[in-house]
């Protein structure tokens, strides 16, 4: 299980690229994020620059959610995902971010209820008078502050319990959410039990708590230099997909990535999102997949927006796209039927040969 999500990305066939720019959108992550923040603590009207200031974080988490897909769907067979569709990116990333606030409110509701507490009776709001009188006669004069130190131990206990339930959920959450592209499949305590509850996922989140921390203490001293960052990314990869391989027998997962062109309906040069596609084949909606929560083949797959191919029809020319145009330039003659083979609808030619006579 360790050997495949380790060499997730090294199998991608653009790990160069996804290694560059997971790298570049975790620096800018620990950079942005923090100033971000601290802007918005002394201007407050800095917040309308959410949007923009979270990108590179909400990206990075988005493909997180594509990792942990993608390995629970395909076990990484093809390695890890390429940075495609980064609207669907920013959008997951959004998602995850609501359902890491949503399982954490309970513990932000506990503790602003202990900070309110605190306050009321620093401003004598509540009269603590009866409670120390109680106290001092059951443990003597140093009671109310042996009573104290107890109750924040119990909060601190408290706080840090939640805390390593919440490194434990939180993944098999993600995961249960990853599996349909759903945010409230992620929020469904049943999904959530019935992932966090199997032994392939605790074994996975094992191996996974083991490598983030071995891997963020080798890539530490390395931070300054910016290797470490991009080692970070490569920790962070091989942790998802660890999260998605061991969810993957507990809950059902959807393609994570826009299908391959098929060969078997429309040649094999139908063009990406024709009716060779999974969608058309299968009869669903364009747009939707099994699970309606990922997107399907109304794009280009990953291997045509790397640059890692180029669809070709059955003259070995390149395949028409959802435009109607050729990637040689040249328009689909179907597509325009007042113009013939090769010909626009200015009369110029582009297949047209050039005539001896005409070069003088």
């Amino acid at each position: 299980m360790l050997r495949g999500a380790a060499s997730a990305l090294s199998r991608s066939a653009d790990s160069a690229g996804v290694l560059v720019v997971g790298g570049l959108l975790t620096l800018l992550t620990w950079v942005v994020t923090p100033v971000w923040v601290v802007g918005v603590l002394s201007a407050p009207a800095l917040l309308v620059s959410a949007p923009l200031a979270l990108a590179p974080a909400l990206v990075g988490r988005g493909y997180f959610v594509r990792v942990v897909a993608d390995a629970g769907s395909t076990g990484n067979r093809d390695g890890a995902p390429s940075f495609v569709s980064w609207n669907r990116l920013y959008r997951d990333g959004l998602k995850s971010l609501v359902l890491s606030a949503a399982l954490l409110a309970p513990l932000a509701a506990l503790l602003s209820l202990a900070a309110f507490a605190v306050v009321a009776s620093g401003v004598g709001l509540v009269d603590l008078g009866p409670a120390v009188e109680v106290a001092e006669r059951g443990l003597g004069p140093g009671g109310p502050a042996a009573v104290a130190v107890a109750v924040a131990g119990v909060l601190v206990l408290v706080v840090a319990a939640y805390l390593l339930a919440f490194a434990y959920v939180r993944p098999a959450a993600l995961a249960a959410f990853a599996a349909s592209g759903r945010l409230r499949d992620g929020l469904r305590p049943g999904r959530i039990a019935a992932v966090a509850g199997s032994g392939s996922y605790a074994t996975a989140w094992v191996v996974a708590a083991a490598t983030l921390g071995a891997g963020y203490a080798l890539a530490a001293p390395f931070v300054p230099l910016l290797v470490g960052v991009a080692f970070v990314f490569v920790v962070r990869v091989a942790a998802h997909a660890l999260y998605g391989r061991g969810a993957a027998g507990a809950v059902a997962f959807d393609a994570a990535e826009p299908v391959e062109p098929s060969t078997s309906a429309g040649g094999p040069g139908a063009p990406v999102g024709a009716a060779g596609s999974r969608s058309a084949r299968s009869g669903r909606a364009p747009g939707r997949l099994d699970g309606g929560g990922r997107p399907s083949a109304s794009e280009a797959s990953a291997a045509v927006q790397t640059g890692r191919t180029v669809p070709l029809d059955d003259d070995g020319e390149a395949a028409v796209d959802a435009g109607g145009f050729r990637w040689n330039g040249e328009s689909d003659p179907a597509d325009d039927e007042s113009v013939g083979d090769g010909a626009t609808d200015d009369g110029f030619e582009w297949g047209a040969g050039v005539d001896s006579e005409d070069k003088s």
